[in-house]
C-alpha cells in the first residue's frame, strides 16, 4: 500500500536520534564561576587604601575568610547559567521568527513535504533547534500515517517532554540559589563561635579590666566579621533571583511560541483524511476505506484539538503553580531559618553581653573595695602621721618655750645687775663730782686725796667689779644683737 511505501522511504532511523534541548553547559558554568571569583577579589585589592566605604567593599570580599568565596564561587555559576540561558533562547527565538515552513506548502503533496524535510536536515541550526527538530519528526509521523489526531497527541507529548526537561535544568540554578544564604548563615554561625571562644579565654583567665575591654573590642568586630557573610549571601540570592526567574518565563514563553507555530503552521493546516486517495484493492481495505470515510464524525478533530489545548493549558497552568508555590516555600523556609538564626544569635548575644557587664560589675566592684581599703589605710597612716608631727611639735614648742624663759631669766638677773652696777657707778660718779668739785677743798688734802686714789687703783676688788661690769655689758650687748636677729625654726623628724 502507499502508507507502507512512504514507511519504507522515511526509514525508523529519521524518526530516532538525540534531541536538542535547552541544557546549559555545567562545564563552562564552573570555569565562569572560578574566573570571576579570582576575578572580582583581585579587582577589588586597591580599594583597600581608599575611603572606608570602599575599603568596606575590599573587607567584605577578601578579609572575611574562605566562605565569601564559595558565595562568590556559586553566584558566579548561576550568572553564567542565566548569560548561557538567554543565549540558548535567543537562537531558538531567531529560528521560530525566520519561520522555515512557507505558508504556500501544500500539506497534501508528499514530494514537497520531503523537500522540507531535506532542506531542514540540511540546515547548519537542525543539531540545536527544537522548532527544527520537531518540524522534522512531526512530517516524518504524518507521511508514515496522515493521522492528525495522531500527530496532534504526540506534539502535545513532545511539549510537555521539553517543558519538563526544560524545568529540570535549572535545578542546579535552584540548588546553589537555596544553598548561598545557608553558606552566609554557616559563616555567621562561625564567625559567632570563634568570637564567643575568644572572649571566653580571657573571662576564664585573671584578666584586667584593660584587657577585657579588649576582648570585647574583638568580640564587636568578629561579630561584624561573621554577620558580613550572611549579608553578603542575601544580596547575593536577592540580585540573582530576578534575571534567573525572567530567563525561566522566557524560556517558558519559547516553547508556547513553538506549539503556536507548529499549530499554526503544521497541524491545522494538515488536510483531512477524507481527502486523501483511497486505493481499493480487496474487500477489506474497501470496507475499512468506507468506515473512514463516512462513520467518524467530522468535529472530532476540533475535539481533539480542543483537548489538547485545554490539556496543555492545565499542564502550564500546573507548572506555574508548583513553581510559585516553590518559590513561595522556599522564601518562607529562607525567612524562617533567617529569623531563627538571629533569634539565636541575638540570645547568644544578649547572654555574652549580660555576662559580660556583670563580670565588669564585679570587676569594678573589687576595683572599689580595694580602693576604698587603700583610701583607709593611708587615712590612717596620715592620721598617725599627723599625731607623731602634733606629739613632736608641742615637745618642740615645750623645749622652745623653756628655753624662752630660761633666757628671759638669765636676761632678766642680767639686766638687774647691770642696773645695779650702773646706780652703783652713778653714785661713784657722783661722788667723783663731788670730790672734783671740792678739789680746791682737798687740794689740800692732795697728797691724802692721791693716796686715796692709789689705794683705790690698787684695790683688787674695784678691778674685780669693772672686769664683771665689762664682760656684763659685752654680754648683754651680744644677747641684743642675737634677739635682733630673724629665727629660721626647723623641725627635724627622726625615724627609728
Amino acid at each position: 500500500m502507499a502508507e507502507e511505501t512512504v514507511l519504507s522511504e522515511v526509514g525508523t532511523e529519521e524518526l530516532s536520534g538525540a534531541r536538542p534541548s535547552t541544557d546549559a553547559n555545567i562545564v563552562i558554568q564552573l570555569l565562569a564561576g572560578l574566573v570571576g571569583t579570582v576575578l572580582l577579589a583581585v579587582a577589588v585589592l586597591p580599594l583597600r587604601n581608599m575611603a572606608p566605604g570602599l575599603a568596606y567593599v575590599n573587607g567584605i570580599i577578601n578579609e572575611r575568610g574562605p566562605v565569601q568565596y564559595f558565595e562568590l564561587f556559586m553566584a558566579f555559576m548561576v550568572l553564567a547559567l542565566v548569560i548561557l540561558k538567554s543565549r540558548i533562547m535567543r537562537n531558538q527565538l531567531r529560528i521560530v521568527a525566520e519561520g522555515p515552513i512557507n505558508l504556500d506548502l501544500d500539506l497534501s503533496n508528499d514530494d514537497e513535504i520531503m523537500d522540507v524535510r531535506r532542506r531542514v536536515r540540511s540546515d547548519d541550526a537542525y543539531t540545536w533547534s527544537i522548532l527544527l527538530n520537531r518540524i522534522d519528526r512531526m512530517l516524518a509521523l504524518w507521511l508514515g500515517t496522515k493521522d492528525v489526531s495522531r500527530i496532534a497527541t504526540w506534539a502535545n507529548a513532545e511539549s510537555e517532554r521539553d517543558a519538563s526537561a526544560s524545568d529540570s535544568s535549572y535545578a542546579i540554578a535552584r540548588v546553589l540559589i537555596w544553598a548561598i544564604p545557608i553558606l552566609g548563615f554557616i559563616g555567621t554561625v562561625m564567625g559567632l563561635g570563634t568570637a564567643v571562644a575568644g572572649f571566653s579565654e580571657f573571662l576564664a583567665g585573671a584578666a584586667g579590666l584593660e584587657a577585657i575591654k579588649d576582648a570585647i573590642g574583638d568580640v564587636t568586630s568578629g561579630l561584624g566579621m561573621a554577620f558580613d557573610t550572611t549579608l553578603l549571601a542575601l544580596i547575593l540570592s536577592v540580585i540573582l533571583m530576578f534575571p534567573l526567574s525572567v530567563v525561566q518565563r522566557r524560556e517558558e514563553n519559547l516553547f508556547v511560541e513553538i506549539d503556536n507555530y507548529l499549530d499554526d503552521m503544521l497541524l491545522s493546516r494538515f488536510p483531512a483524511q477524507e481527502q486523501q486517495p483511497i486505493v481499493i484493492e480487496n474487500l477489506e481495505d474497501s470496507i475499512e476505506a468506507a468506515f473512514r470515510r463516512y462513520i467518524p464524525d467530522p468535529d472530532r478533530y476540533d475535539e481533539v484539538f480542543s483537548n489538547a489545548i485545554s490539556r496543555a493549558a492545565e499542564s502550564v497552568e500546573e507548572r506555574f503553580g508548583a513553581l510559585a508555590k516553590n518559590y513561595e516555600n522556599t522564601l518562607n523556609d529562607l525567612t524562617a531559618r533567617l529569623s531563627a538564626s538571629m533569634a539565636t544569635v541575638g540570645d547568644t548575644m544578649e547572654s555574652a553581653m549580660r555576662k559580660v557587664v556583670d563580670d565588669m560589675r564585679a570587676e569594678e566592684d573589687e576595683l572599689l573595695n580595694r580602693r576604698k581599703a587603700l583610701g583607709d589605710e593611708e587615712l590612717q597612716q596620715f592620721k598617725q602621721l599627723g599625731e607623731e608631727m602634733h606629739k613632736a611639735s608641742s615637745q618642740v614648742a615645750d623645749q622652745y618655750r623653756q628655753s624662752a624663759e630660761s633666757l628671759q631669766a638669765t636676761t632678766r638677773e642680767t639686766s638687774e645687775k647691770s642696773l645695779s652696777a650702773a646706780q652703783e657707778m652713778s653714785q661713784r660718779m657722783e661722788e667723783v663730782v663731788k670730790l672734783a668739785n671740792g678739789i680746791q677743798d682737798l687740794l689740800k688734802i692732795e697728797q691724802a686725796v692721791e693716796k686715796g686714789l692709789s689705794d683705790i687703783a690698787a684695790s683688787e676688788e674695784l678691778h674685780k667689779t669693772l672686769q664683771s661690769l665689762r664682760s656684763h655689758l659685752e654680754t648683754t650687748d651680744d644677747f641684743c644683737k642675737r634677739l635682733s636677729k630673724p629665727r629660721v625654726i626647723t623641725l627635724r623628724e627622726e625615724t627609728s
